[in-house]
């Protein structure tokens, strides 16, 4: 497993500063990402009735089919804008539709992921840069500075 170099080491405090920020974007992200699916099956709908029609003259779900693969198109870029900024803080994004994410931190001198994961009060877990969510180990003994 590759690791990312770290473009920015947090401490547990600053990584929960930044979680009001997270928590805003990942209900923007939601937010897009139902609208593409929505506009996505949408635009399939059309494409499998239509077929080749679809970009005819004649073809009266023509206006249709271009405003929503041009929202389809927005919304892609949008929710790559969304995803960009999340890693423009430092965080490294796991899965945004369950909301997890890792910053780096340091634990007893060791470069570790502090993780966090949606819904989660505040980052309570790390675990290893070559471990995953499933050998996240409580912060809660260790000396929150």
């Amino acid at each position: 497993m590759r690791v990312e170099p770290p473009s920015k080491v947090f401490t547990v405090e600053q990584a929960d500063a930044l979680l009001p920020d997270l928590e805003q974007a990942f209900q923007e992200m939601d937010l897009r990402s139902t609208r593409l699916r929505e506009t996505t099956e949408l635009v399939q709908d059309l494409e499998e009735y239509w077929g080749n029609r679809i970009g005819d003259l004649g073809c009266p779900d023509r206006g249709r089919y271009a405003t929503l693969v041009r929202e389809r198109d927005d919304l892609q870029v949008s929710l790559s804008e969304d995803i960009a900024r999340v890693h423009a803080l430092g965080v490294l994004l796991k899965d945004f539709q369950s909301g997890l994410v890792d910053f780096y931190g340091i634990i007893d001198g060791r470069l570790v992921f502090l993780c966090w994961r949606r819904g989660e009060p505040s980052v309570e877990f790390y675990h290893t840069l070559e471990g995953g969510f499933a050998g996240r180990k409580p912060l809660a003994p260790l000396p929150r500075k």
